[in-house]
């Protein structure tokens, strides 16, 4: 199953912003992260080709999910 993209709702989603707890396309991403110095310092991970350690850490248990 594909995930759409939470902002255009158009396209597949590549990545996923931690901070913003939002699934983005490679567009909305740049725009969106590109916008100012705070918003391109949030933690995103690919997920097209995910790694264990780009998981972000669960809010009760602070471990990887």
């Amino acid at each position: 199953m594909k995930i759409q993209c939470a902002v255009c709702d158009k396209v597949e989603a590549s990545v996923f912003c931690s901070a913003d707890e939002a699934a983005l396309c490679h567009s909305c991403d740049r725009t969106i992260h590109h916008a100012n110095k705070l918003a391109t310092k949030h933690p995103r991970f690919s997920l097209h080709y995910p790694t264990s350690q780009d998981f972000p850490l669960c809010d009760i248990c602070q471990v990887r999910t």
